[in-house]
């Protein structure tokens, strides 16, 4: 026999637990955002917030529709292949943090190089056009009202995906492109960024390999739920990969050793530690020397990458 959607339901609950934990990942990094970062500018922690606030809607629809399939629904099969509306309401959520995790990473590209506009310019687009498509998908989706039908979705699906998957591309190389470009001759602050590139790495691979596979699975998969558990996993990714971005910033500097952290302003993080933004790549850090129980102080390093 087949699989079909009655028979992988149990992929979506899988999805949704692996979502649960992610979700609360996401609320401690959030929490400690806060906690470490509340210097930042109010349009990061305004991203931040609203990140975090789609992220809370998508996951209680997640358990509305666990709740309405499982409990109010329970034994009934046809329910099971039943597009609800707060279905709905769950991927339209998720669309959304994806679009706007992916915004504040061009709006980060952008502010390593203002004179180079085209790159974040096109990532924007790409974002917009995963965005819209998602927005057809939702729509579309009401209409169908069973999920066995969603392979009729074949053309919208695959754009939002394709769309999502090549804006993912571009935000990693142009993240570790832009990064690259500010390495000089300072072997701590080339440690500093070698951090943040292999980090910018870490999330885009992670966001790619989920976005390729929803496709993937779409397509080879039809009228199963196999594709739920990349789709349902992407934006929690996104979440997590850009809250991880901003807090490990303080941790970044640190690499270079007994480091006491004055300040850090770089512009893929708009961070303003201590107050006021800046638009240069700035670390300013006061070595520590111990010799024989004698502490002497080596200085100040500051460096200002424009």
């Amino acid at each position: 026999m087949p699989p079909s959607i009655e028979s992988t339901n149990g992929v979506y609950l899988t999805a949704v637990f692996l979502q649960a934990i992610l979700q609360g990942m996401g609320l401690l990094q959030g929490f400690l955002f806060f906690v470490w970062y509340h210097h930042d500018s109010w349009s990061v922690k305004g991203t931040v917030i609203t990140v975090l606030v789609l992220e809370c809607i998508q996951m209680g629809a997640a358990f509305g529709n666990i709740y309405v399939w499982f409990v109010t629904g329970f034994g009934d099969f046809d329910n099971l292949n039943t597009i609800h509306r707060v279905d709905m309401v769950e991927l339209l959520a998720m669309y959304l943090s994806i679009f706007v995790a992916q915004v504040h990473f061009a709006r980060c590209i952008y502010q390593f190089n203002k004179q180079h506009k085209i790159l974040p310019a096109v990532i924007l687009l790409f974002s917009l056009a995963s965005l819209g498509c998602g927005f057809g998908q939702v729509v579309l989706s009401i209409r169908l009202k069973q999920y066995s039908a969603l392979g009729k979705l074949n053309v919208t699906d695959n754009l939002q995906a394709s769309f999502a998957l090549a804006a993912d591309v571009l935000i990693t190389v142009g993240l570790t492109w832009r990064l690259s470009q500010h390495r000089g001759g300072i072997q701590s602050t080339n440690k500093i960024l070698n951090f943040v590139i292999m980090t910018a790495i870490n999330r885009g691979v992670c966001t790619t390999i989920f976005a390729a596979l929803n496709m993937i699975l779409f397509l080879t998969q039809p009228g199963t739920f196999y594709f739920m558990i990349a789709i349902l996993l992407s934006d929690k990714f996104y979440m997590n990969s850009m809250l991880a971005m901003l807090n490990t910033r303080e941790y970044a500097v640190q690499l270079q050793g007994r480091t006491i952290v004055e300040q850090i302003s770089m512009p893929v993080f708009k961070s303003s530690m201590g107050g006021g933004t800046q638009n240069t790549v700035t670390v300013t850090t006061v070595n520590e020397v111990h010799r024989d129980d004698e502490m002497l102080d080596s200085g100040k390093i500051q460096l200002q990458m424009d």
